[in-house]
């Protein structure tokens, strides 16, 4: 609480007590008698009930600096707008009610500030419009608006801000720009990006053509098409002093426009991602002041202009992700001064130039994915103020230079997916600042534990090689800064060491695709942070380990195709944070447990496949909401399907998981990086950077019997069903073709009865089908997709189904006498039957009751019997 008693200090006229969160006040009528106060800094101080602030500045006239920023003003009780319209600040120089969240009546307490104004920042707020008390500010030099609710047009009476010098209306939600705009000649910074402006009034040339003095224009992230930049700058200015322009995140689709060439004072050129094509011009040369130029994410094609080799001053150079081809030409090494460039994703090709040595200042080389081929050149080991290396993704060979390791302050280097060969350089160890190495997808070969490796390295990739020998065992003394471990897809073999426990920083371990024997290692620590162990396709054998429940921070678990054994981990359930458990393709047995649907809440890949599982599978599956690949085939599972398997909330179109993959973030691009098999539409596929769009269920080769569950038809999200060889029965639902995204459908090798539903035929996407042995009879439906499902196979093993493709046609008129037939047969076998049945009973109480009521008659059949048992004795015992 701040205290009252700070209003005894009557001299005083500075007053910061700002950015202290913790400070609140209920009654701030200490201010007031503060009367000598200028400057009062309350930025972060929570004011939401006092009440009486708009009072308590009313009696201070001598106020010329006031800062309320996030001060959640807007929660203040409405009496004190009530008793205080206005405020009696007049002198007031500088208002900062930032981030408050105020409409434009809480505005109207200042308007008596008009005349006195100079700075006003009024962003991160609620304002509708903009209060129309500004046009009489005629003193106002700074104004933000930025991150409030402004839509439309600019409101004209901005118009009147002669003096203005600072407009900030970033991040509303403006669409168009008026004319009358540049007549605020005396601006210096405008600010109009991530608006939603699609048309400029006479366009942007007409708007530039009197901002003489205008230094920062920034204009991305709007939705300008390309009648905005025709024109030309032909009005009052002889010379611009724009220095920094931005049109990036726009819709262009123009070419570079002419008028650009007379901003020679650029020092920032900006237009990525504006849909900008053609060539690169070459009257770009005249912008000699550019120390930056960012043209990436466009589509311009042709060659690298050597024009762009006059830019002297060139410090950063993006033309990334574009259409671009053609060599490298050494006419851009002339850029002494560039520290930045990137060209990747292109279509670039030829040799690497030896000339690129001449960048002596080059701190970052990007040239990626591109179609570069031929060695690398030796000229590299001038680049000395190289710190990252990219040249991943083209078609480089020959071996990696010894040279390459003698650049003394690399840090990242990345040669992935080229055709480089032969053994690693034993000179690795010489780059002392090297952190990330990735050397994946090529073919280079070597002992694991010959390759001189940095202690500083934390990110080591070397998947797809020829990697072999067997990891050390102080693997954690070499490498023990690491977070990334990754060298699947190898031939390293052995055991995996024990030491890999204590490399407490390592998060992603991937071993895959190798030949390790052996038991996992149990030594896994808390103190770890892993979010990843990729330990599939390799020969480990055993349990699995109980200390893998210690890592509570895994999200990815791949133990699958190996030959472990045991029961479903019990201290599985720590992990409460995984998004994929594979551990399919080994010799696990045991049931499912049901605590599986209440602690992986996060779960979406659960693949058990081709194990030993038995047993039921529980109801409590069903939880899993955001579960969108379950495969438990090639098990021994029985029992029926859970009729609530229509739970599975994240099959369902229009649905969501409910962990946020936000683009950018680490989960998000290490989905891209994951590997999961899965049998879709009849064969088997490798999902990687679509596989967060895969939804399917594969429950085939068990015992499972019963009927189809009609909730199946509920996961309308579901691109692949396999539910063949097991003992369902009963008739498929009519309610299946409401799975619009249905891919792939096996229902083959089962007891299923009765037709097939013409919903059936609104499955569009459906591209693989078979319903084979089963007992289905009538007609094929014809329409839509099963006319082009013209495989006989998908139908054998029915033999009551007719009709194309099949070669037995279905007789309409046969089928109406057997149903007639069919009906009189019903009705004889009935009367039969009841005849048969009168007649047993008729017979049996005429014998019985007979018996009964006559004692004589009753003792002569039971003598008569005797008789009968006593002459069959005699007869056989003699024989």
């Amino acid at each position: 609480m701040i205290p009252n008693n700070l209003g005894n200090l009557t001299r005083l006229y500075f007053l910061d007590l700002s950015f202290n969160s913790w400070l609140h006040s209920n009654d701030i009528n200490w201010i007031s008698k503060l009367s000598l106060l200028e400057y009062l800094y309350l930025s972060d101080v929570f004011l939401a009930k006092a009440q009486n602030l708009f009072m308590a500045l009313n009696m201070i006239p001598s106020l010329l600096e006031i800062e309320l920023k996030n001060c959640s003003l807007t929660k203040m009780q409405s009496d004190d707008h009530q008793l205080v319209s206005y405020t009696n600040v007049s002198s007031i120089e500088s208002l900062n009610v930032e981030d408050n969240g105020l409409d434009v009546q809480d505005l109207n307490a200042f308007r008596n500030m008009s005349t006195s104004i100079q700075f006003l920042y009024l962003s991160q707020n609620n304002l509708s419009s903009v209060p129309f008390w500004l046009s009489n500010c005629d003193k106002l030099v700074y104004l933000y608006l930025g991150s409030n609710a402004l839509s439309g047009s600019l409101p004209l009476h901005l118009q009147n801000l002669s003096s203005l010098v600072l407009l900030d209306v970033s991040q509303n939600k403006y669409e168009s720009v008026p004319l009358w705009l540049g007549g605020l000649e005396s601006l210096v910074y405008l600010n109009l990006s991530w608006n939603h402006i699609n048309h400029i009034e006479g366009s942007l040339t007409a708007i530039m053509g009197n901002m003489c003095h205008l230094i920062t224009l920034d204009l991305s992230g709007n939705q300008i098409h390309g009648d905005a930049l025709v024109g030309n700058l032909q009005h009052g200015c002889t010379e611009f002093d724009l220095k920094e322009l931005d049109l990036s995140n726009n819709a262009f689709n123009y070419q570079l426009p002419t008028w650009l060439e007379k901003l020679e004072n650029l020092v920032t050129l900006t237009l990525h991602s504006s849909l900008f094509h053609g060539l690169i011009p070459n009257f770009l040369e005249k912008l000699s002041n550019l120390e930056s130029l960012i043209l990436s994410n466009n589509q311009f094609n042709g060659t690298i202009p050597n024009s762009l080799g006059q830019l002297r001053n060139l410090s950063l150079l993006d033309i990334s992700n574009n259409n671009l081809f053609g060599n490298l030409p050494c006419s851009i090494t002339t850029l002494v001064n560039l520290k930045y460039l990137f060209l990747d994703n292109n279509n670039l090709s030829g040799s690497l130039p030896n000339c690129i040595g001449q960048f002596a200042n080059l701190n970052t080389l990007v040239l990626s994915f591109n179609k570069f081929s031929g060695l690398i050149p030796r000229s590299i080991e001038q680049l000395v103020s190289l710190e990252y290396l990219d040249v991943s993704e083209n078609f480089l060979n020959g071996t990696i230079p010894q040279n390459l390791c003698q650049l003394p302050k690399l840090y990242s280097l990345y040669l992935a997916k080229n055709n480089l060969q032969g053994k690693f350089p034993d000179s690795f160890g010489q780059l002392r600042n090297l952190r990330n190495l990735d050397l994946s997808l090529n073919n280079l070969e070597g002992m694991f534990s010959e390759i001189k490796f940095p202690k500083s390295l934390v990110y080591v990739n070397l998947t797809n090689n020829h990697v072999t020998g067997s990891l050390p065992q102080n693997i954690a003394h070499r490498l023990p800064n690491l977070t990334h471990l990754l060298l699947g897809e190898n031939l390293i073999y052995d055991s995996i060491p024990n030491s890999l426990c204590k490399i407490n920083s390592l998060y992603n371990l991937d071993l895959s695709g190798n030949n390790l024997v052996g038991n996992i290692p149990d030594c896994w620590s808390s103190t770890q942070t892993l979010n990843e162990i990729n330990l599939s396709s390799n020969k480990l054998s055993g349990l699995i380990p109980s200390s893998l429940g210690h890592l509570s921070t895994l999200v990815w678990l791949h133990l699958n195709n190996n030959s472990l054994e045991g029961e479903f981990p019990s201290f599985l359930r720590n992990l409460t944070q995984l998004l994929i458990l594979d551990i399919g393709e080994n010799q696990m047995s045991g049931t499912l447990p049901s605590w599986i649907g209440d602690i992986f809440s996060f779960l979406q890949i659960l693949r058990l496949r081709q194990n030993k599982f038995h047993g039921n599978i529980s109801p409590q599956l069903c939880k899993l909401s955001s579960l969108q690949i379950l495969d438990f085939s090639n098990n021994m599972l029985k029992g029926s399907i859970p009729h609530c398997i229509g739970n599975l909330t994240a099959m369902i179109k229009g649905t969501k998981p409910r962990v946020s993959l936000v683009p950018g973030g680490v989960r998000y691009s290490e989905w891209f990086e994951q590997d999961v098999s899965q049998i879709i539409r009849g064969r088997e596929d490798h999902y990687t950077r679509n596989l967060q769009w895969v939804a399917n269920v594969d429950l085939s080769n068990n015992n499972l019997n019963g009927p189809v569950p009609k909730g199946i038809a509920l996961l309308t999200d579901l691109q692949g069903l396999n539910l063949s060889h097991n003992h369902l029965s009963g008739k498929i639902p009519t309610t299946i073709g409401d799975m619009k995204s249905l891919e792939s459908l096996d229902l083959s090798h089962n007891l299923l009865s009765g037709s097939i539903p013409h919903t059936m035929s609104s499955l569009t996407f459906l591209s693989h089908l078979n319903l084979s042995y089963n007992n289905l009879s009538g007609p094929i439906p014809q329409e839509n997709q099963f006319s082009t499902l013209n495989d006989t196979s998908i139908y054998f093993g029915n033999k009551f189904l007719c009709d194309a493709p099949l070669s037995n046609p279905c007789d309409t008129n046969k089928s109406d006498r057997d149903i007639e037939g069919g009906k009189h047969d019903r009705v004889e076998k009935m009367w039969f039957y009841f005849v048969v049945a009168v007649g047993f009973a008729t017979g049996f109480w005429a014998v019985i009751g007979s018996l009964l009521l006559k004692k004589s008659w009753r003792h002569a059949y039971f003598r008569s019997i005797d008789e009968a048992v006593h002459w069959i004795n005699m007869t056989f015992g003699r024989n």
